[in-house]
């Protein structure tokens, strides 16, 4: 049979054809949606003219309602880079902006009027990202906000956090000025590390103390480390010698004469708290003064003049907002702000409503940034009548202590998380503290300071050791030992955590105890104030709590944020107590007891609401519930 005969011959398939023509018309849709996706250009300098307008020649141009935060140094940014954009690549961000969003979301509270969110942005950022923005104005809007956010996230999350300790230190040498005249100090240069890598040092004579009569009992001591050289020389460091020359050690450490006239050297310790300079502020605390502003606040709410800011977003500087008016009208109304005429109805937060609102926040305790967020309004919104309520529960906690409270006296006010140590009415050493849980509510005592023990013991209280203890030393005994703690016996021996000492102490027949030094939960100092609830003034390891605004984290005694420098405030009439002294007893881990000649009454109240030295009323949320006022319950 022929291939070629015609009868069987098929007609050619159109499916080929079909195929290379569909994909030339794919090919002409991606070239033609190409075209179409190309990326506008932003023109170069095209937004210097709005930044120039904005930061510089009319900052009320701005067009926003969020304002900038920080304007000079926004203006400064802009001002080095010549007005460009910052966070842009053409009219999309760039992948450092996405990362620094991405930053603050993670700093975020998840509550848009929160004054985190405000003061980042963040709620604008999420309203007007959602569409890329293709307009020049817009674009240049978020640069400007980007970069007031990124300055106030370095604020907080940088500048906050750095300790003196950690900055170098200057070529300083400090004097004092004193009856013959200035003298000379001592010599503060940059440390040089230890050659020996302990983190004590040496330089007094204890035998020399005890031969001047100071007082100082030697407690019983414990020691977890048998070959650490003791020898510690007592001086008078008023009367001591410099090295030959007389100019003080060039090497950052402080020189002491012992006996014989020598010097002898000692380095200063991470964790000295520096010179001790007095303060010198009225102390106030007056009854007289207190029921002077119970009248005010009486007029105030039968005047009918207060009303309450409404529900609405936080405002601070440069905002605009019709309950602006509101704010300043308010705060008239408390004495917080001199409203000049034209002023009362204005919508504007200027400079002087920034001030009135930051002092408003001190008198109450918040956070002194100038923004009327949500805490601020709240205390802004306390009615006058509750306010007059919360005054007269403190008269009458003010009538309960003596009229006067002597010539030296320790004052720790509960709400305010703040200790005073007052001479002559005269404050001259205050420090914020910590207090108890609500739980674990500190109680109001009335008594004095019997002694200043460095390097204290902690016997740990049957309810602490019952409930955090014992589960820790049973689950980590080498762990607990390695921290101090040990189990006593009833003829004070001490005994290794195992597991049948642990079950005596948890019975009750044994005690737990942790000893002294640099992991005792009591610090290096405490304070004995004899009482009946077995509270102490005392240091503390965790530093961090003194920079909240809320400091109720104990279970009731008083953690101290200056130890050091009420130890040698109380002492110094003693003798030759100084901060270099002091630094000496609390390295180590030998435990000095310091009886006070002295009596030096110490009063621990609840005051929420009082008159400073300066005629100004303070106020402080009822943290305990003692008010009975549940709007002052924040």
């Amino acid at each position: 049979m022929s291939y070629f005969n015609p009868e069987r011959h098929k007609r050619k398939s159109l499916l080929p054809l079909l195929m290379l023509g569909s994909l030339c018309l794919v090919a002409l849709y991606y070239a033609f949606t190409a075209n179409q996706k190309t990326v506008p250009v932003l023109p170069e300098n095209a937004v210097r003219p709005h930044l120039i307008r904005w930061l510089v020649e009319n900052p009320d141009s701005w067009p926003a309602q969020d304002p900038i935060f920080n304007p000079v140094a926004v203006r400064r940014i802009y001002e080095r880079t010549d007005y460009r954009l910052l966070w842009f690549d053409n009219y999309s961000l760039s992948d450092t902006a996405n990362d620094l969003l991405k930053q603050l979301t993670a700093s975020s509270s998840g509550n848009p009027s929160s004054m985190v969110d405000y003061r980042y942005h963040l709620g604008y950022f999420d309203r007007t990202l959602r569409d890329t923005p293709q307009r020049l104005q817009m674009a240049a809007v978020l640069d400007v906000l980007l970069t007031d956010a990124f300055v106030s996230y370095a604020q907080d999350t940088q500048l906050d956090k750095m300790k003196p300790r950690t900055r170098q230190q200057r070529d300083i040498t400090p004097v004092h000025n004193g009856e013959g005249g200035f003298a000379l100090v001592a010599y503060t240069a940059p440390r040089q590390a230890s050659t020996d890598g302990r983190k004590y040092f040496r330089g007094y004579d204890r035998s020399a103390e005890t031969r001047r009569g100071t007082g100082i009992d030697r407690y019983r001591h414990y020691t977890r480390s048998r070959n650490i050289d003791r020898s510690r020389h007592y001086s008078q460091p008023r009367t001591s010698r410099f090295a030959p020359g007389g100019l003080p050690p060039r090497n950052g450490q402080r020189s002491y004469g012992n006996s014989d006239g020598q010097p002898q050297v000692g380095r200063v310790p991470d964790h000295s708290e520096g010179p001790f300079i007095e303060e010198n502020t009225p102390y106030g605390g007056d009854e007289q003064a207190l029921r002077e502003q119970l009248a005010l606040y009486r007029s105030i709410a039968a005047s009918g003049r207060w009303r309450p800011i409404p529900a609405g977003p936080a405002m601070t500087i440069g905002a605009k907002h019709p309950h602006v008016a509101h704010l300043r009208n308010l705060l008239s109304l408390y004495g917080d702000y001199r409203s000049y005429y034209g002023e009362a109805n204005s919508n504007h937060f200027d400079r002087r409503l920034h001030e009135a609102v930051l002092r408003f926040q001190r008198r109450h305790g918040l956070k002194s940034d100038g923004i009327v967020g949500r805490e601020t309004r709240k205390r802004l919104n306390l009615s006058p009548t509750a306010r007059a309520h919360i005054i007269e529960k403190n008269i009458r906690r003010r009538r309960e202590l003596p009229a006067t409270l002597g010539d030296r006296f320790i004052q720790v006010n509960v709400p305010a998380y703040e200790l005073y140590y007052v001479e002559d009415d005269r404050i001259r050493l205050s420090m914020n503290v910590v207090v108890g849980k609500k739980k674990h509510a500190t109680p109001e005592i009335k008594t004095r300071v019997s002694r200043v023990v460095f390097n204290p013991t902690w016997t740990v209280p049957r309810s602490i050791l019952v409930n955090e203890i014992l589960p820790k030393a049973r689950a980590n005994p080498q762990g607990m030992e390695n921290m101090g703690y040990r189990v006593v016996s009833g003829s004070g021996e001490h005994l290794p955590l195992t597991s049948k000492n642990l079950s005596a102490a948890g019975a009750g027949s044994y005690l737990m105890r942790q000893l002294g030094g640099e992991q005792n939960i009591l610090g290096r100092v405490k304070f004995e104030i004899p009482n009946t609830d077995d509270i102490y003034l005392h240091d503390t390891r965790a530093r961090s709590l003194f920079s909240l605004t809320d400091r109720d984290y104990s279970h009731g005694c008083i953690r101290l944020e200056k130890p050091r420098h009420l130890a040698e405030a109380l002492l110094r009439p003693q003798g030759d107590w100084d901060q270099w002294r002091i630094n000496q007893l609390t390295t180590g881990d030998e435990t000095t007891e310091v009886k006070m000649e002295d009596n030096v009454k110490v009063y621990v109240t609840y005051w929420t609401a009082w008159v400073d030295g300066q005629g100004e009323l303070h106020f402080r949320p009822d943290i305990y519930g003692k008010d009975g006022l549940a709007a002052n319950q924040f």
